[in-house]
């Protein structure tokens, strides 16, 4: 089990989100690029909003449509729909249609 904890804008101590691991793996993707770029939230009810609509993606164009609202840097600059599809849907590393010898 991996600990996340959200950070809060006017909070000092951050709060620990003890259903983290069962979001889907592009959820946490999501949530962990968020926490990297040191993202801070206005109220843990709002998280759990972000969380609710990531949950309910089915494409990286949903997923950019929800994070276009939380800030356009994750669409524009770390194209966040890109990185959950990876996610959720990985690639092969060599393609069938290739030779490799």
């Amino acid at each position: 089990m991996s600990e996340f904890y959200v950070y809060l804008e006017y909070k000092d101590k951050p709060i620990l989100d003890p259903d983290f691991d069962s979001y889907n793996i592009g959820t946490q993707e999501v949530l962990s690029v968020i926490d990297d770029m040191d993202g801070e939230f206005e109220s843990f009810e709002h998280y759990k909003t972000l969380v609710s609509d990531l949950e309910k993606c089915r494409t990286g164009d949903q997923v950019d449509d929800v994070m276009y609202d939380y800030g356009t840097d994750y669409v524009k600059e770390i194209e966040i729909g890109n990185v959950w599809m990876d996610m959720m849907f990985p690639r092969p590393e060599k393609s069938e249609h290739l030779s490799y010898e």
